[in-house]
């Protein structure tokens, strides 16, 4: 598999300041800069993990997909070719923007912009620092941690990252108290490529014809997550899913809602998949063990 990890990502806000406090004071995210109109994120040693553009949508940009080195760069743009899928190059000042070695540029079958790349820049020498004592968060082979978007042309997503990608599906779910979509469930097919039980899941599902549902942190430790959660609280954000264990990663966790109105998945405990020729693809009924109990924001409840 050419991609190995969830890189970066990078949305857009009119909510620059409101970002900033949230992420680093709730999240506990560390500001490694703030460019003109962007702030950038660090959650480990990468240089560059989250990028917070000034924006009129508040929805994601892009995604940015890593690979191990210029030669799992190159397969996968012969792989792009053979499926007819067109890219552009990075330039070296967008490399440069990145803080990548070298990095190309496509869509998926949304129309959603992506960039793969390798050579990320690492800070070793200047360690990740939360401005609250948060972290470590689990990063390494695992990449960044999940990101979960809404599709409009969901067979034609899922075909594109599997088949054209080569993301493997780790398993499906539906989420039976969600709004149905065409009389249906939302229906969920949670996808890895490395350890990490899923680093994308797409959804039936656009919350509020968002693409951007969530991404999730995991945290090292329970104990990380309960203190992020009381951060939360006394900051006065809105907890959209309070404590639950999930089926399918089994990741302890909450959602928090983010300044833009999309969540934020803030866990610990996740399972791995080590060994993908023993794993078995299920399907799940239900998201969660016990919890993630949904409280809508004042003005989203059922009839408002």
């Amino acid at each position: 598999m050419a991609i190995c990890a969830l890189g970066y990502i990078a949305f857009g806000t009119s909510k620059l300041e409101e970002w900033k406090h949230f992420a680093t004071e709730v999240l506990g995210l560390q500001l490694g800069e703030e460019l003109d109109g962007t702030l950038v994120l660090r959650s480990d040693a990468y240089k560059r993990r989250i990028f917070i553009h000034r924006a009129d949508r508040e929805d994601l940009q892009y995604t940015g997909w890593e690979t191990g080195s210029a030669s799992d760069l190159e397969a996968l743009r012969e792989r792009l070719n053979a499926y007819d899928v067109p890219f552009v190059e990075g330039s070296a000042e967008l490399a440069r923007a990145r803080s990548v070695v070298e990095l190309i540029q496509f869509k998926d079958a949304d129309g959603s912009k992506l960039e793969a790349f390798y050579g990320a820049t690492q800070l070793r020498h200047d360690p990740f620092r939360s401005p609250v004592g948060a972290g470590p968060f689990v990063t390494g082979e695992q990449g960044l941690g999940h990101l979960v978007i809404g599709a409009k042309d969901y067979s034609a997503q899922v075909k594109f990252y599997v088949d054209t990608l080569g993301f493997k599906i780790s398993d499906y779910c539906e989420l039976p108290d969600a709004p149905r979509v065409a009389g249906k469930s939302p229906h969920l097919t949670f996808m890895h490529v490395n350890p990490r039980h899923h680093s994308l899941a797409l959804c039936t599902l656009m919350m509020a014809g968002k693409h951007m549902n969530h991404f999730m942190l995991e945290a090292a430790s329970v104990d990380d997550v309960g203190r992020a959660y009381e951060r939360a609280k006394k900051a006065g954000a809105h907890i959209m899913m309070d404590f639950g264990r999930h089926t399918n990663d089994q990741m302890l966790s909450f959602y928090v809602r983010t300044p833009s109105g999309w969540m934020v998945e803030y866990g610990w405990g996740g399972i791995r998949i080590d060994d993908d020729a023993s794993w078995r693809i299920t399907q799940h009924t239900h998201p969660n063990v016990w919890g993630h109990n949904f409280t809508p924001p004042p003005g989203l409840e059922p009839g408002a």
